[in-house]
């Protein structure tokens, strides 16, 4: 049952919810706090595919609110795979960082933009992580900043916190100045 239940990238919180659920059936529900929102959208974010044109886009994917298993060989591999993949693409990771960019733009709340920046500095991360090569013009010491704020987050999944720490170490080890 392990096995089943570590392929869903669920945070500790949102086990715990879980669990709660089939515990306590009867109980009435309350509803998410901003950080349970944060991390259920993450996850579901997580497990869609970049979309082949990352132009075409201004909304949330449409898988959102689900996972998108059946388009993994048509589409390609979910966000949260490309990311951790230390065999992804710099320019792929360039398009990730874009394709959240530009969604957090047009992000119609804080949950929403918190979560594609989220994204949007674990490209960055990967890069750095992977391939050693810093895929932004934001000052190294601002970058550490935010990476080690997304590294504390409580919403995060463990692999993205594990990423934006490595990804600390990378620019640390790299001797990046600003």
């Amino acid at each position: 049952m392990t096995g089943e239940t570590d392929s869903l990238e669920l945070n500790d919180r949102q086990k715990t919810r879980l669990l709660s659920l089939g515990l306590e059936p009867d109980r009435p529900v309350t509803p998410p706090d901003e950080n349970e929102q944060r991390g259920d959208l993450l996850c579901d974010i997580l497990r869609c595919p970049l979309p082949a044109d990352v132009s075409e886009h201004g909304a949330v994917p449409p898988g959102v609110g689900k996972p998108c298993p059946g388009f993994r060989t048509v589409a390609g591999p979910p966000l949260g795979e490309l990311l951790q993949d230390p065999q992804t693409e710099v320019a792929v990771l360039r398009r990730v960082k874009e394709y959240a960019k530009s969604l957090g733009c047009n992000a119609g709340s804080e949950v929403e933009k918190d979560v594609f920046l989220a994204v949007y500095f674990a490209a960055i991360a990967a890069a750095m992580v992977f391939h050693n090569e810093l895929i932004t013009e934001h000052f190294a010491r601002d970058l550490t900043q935010f990476l080690d704020s997304f590294a504390q987050a409580a919403w995060m999944p463990t692999d993205l916190k594990d990423l934006f720490s490595s990804g600390q170490q990378a620019i640390s080890n790299a001797g990046l100045e600003g």
